[in-house]
Formats: structure tokens, sequence, C-alpha cells
């Protein structure tokens, strides 16, 4: 077991949390929204948000301390911040332009980064990957709902 590397801890969870920080509120506007029945309710999101910005943390972690390949950890380090850039430019996309059109293109895009990383991280850091894999899942449940809520609303 390797020692806890606290320079990394911090910045493993200082990313996550400056990104939490930065999201736009739109809760209002989804909230009169025509919704698919698979939604799941709103209190669940927060579930889920939380679970996205510790999962970042760890996984952050665990490239900063166990990736050993520097060509690894640099790319598996790019493609978090990237996912996580674009996470944040999701909710300005989709809350703060109130468009479920540019919500919808937004998940698409988060996609390419997030199997990126997924591809990266099966090869580097196992943990990491599984960890990933949970939320490429979600993933996949995001570009469904929102794609029905475009449907459903237009924009």
């Amino acid at each position: 077991m390797r020692q806890l590397r606290k320079g990394s801890l911090f910045a493993a969870v200082a990313i996550p949390v400056l990104f939490a920080l930065v999201g736009e509120n739109g809760v209002g506007w989804f909230a009169r929204l025509d919704k698919p029945r698979f939604l799941i309710p709103l209190w669940m999101f927060y579930l889920v948000a939380l679970s996205y910005y510790a999962g970042c943390a760890a996984v952050l972690y665990r490239i900063l301390v166990y990736v050993s390949d520097r060509r690894g950890e640099m790319a598996s380090l790019a493609m978090i911040i990237i996912l996580m850039l674009l996470n944040e430019l999701w909710n300005y996309l989709f809350f703060g332009l109130r468009s479920t059109l540019a919500g919808l293109l937004g998940i698409v895009a988060v996609l390419v980064p997030l199997t990126a990383l997924l591809l990266v991280l099966r090869m580097y850091e196992a943990l990491s990957a599984r960890i990933v894999t949970a939320y490429y899942l979600w993933e996949l449940c995001d570009l469904a709902w929102t794609y029905q809520l475009w449907r459903l609303n237009g924009d």
C-alpha cells in the first residue's frame, strides 16, 4: 500500500470542488419542461452529481499516485480535465441557455473525452477505469433523456 500523498489528494479534491462551484442553476426552467417517464426525480440528480464529483476526485488522485507511465499519466489527466470542463460547459448549454438541443449536443461532446479517458485508464489504472465505466453508463442514460427532452419540448 502506498503512502497517502497529501499534495495529490489536495489537487484531486480541489479540482472537482472548483468545477462544482461553477455550475449553472436552472432548476426552475427544468421543472417546467415536459419530461420522459423514465427520467429520475430531481433529488436523485443531486446524488448523481455528488457521485460524479467524488468519482472525479478519486480518479484524479489515483492517476496522480498510481499511474507511473508519464504518457499515461498526462493522457489521463488531460482527458479527465477536458471531461470536467465539458461537463461544466454542458451545465451552461443546458441550464444557462435553457436549450434542450444544446444539452443533447453537449452530452454527445462529453462522450468523446469520456470514451478516450476510459480507454486510457483501462491500460494504466483498472480501478479508475471501473469508476469511469459507471459514469459512462450514466452518460448513456443522459443521452437518452436529453434526446427525449428535446423531442418533447423542442428548443
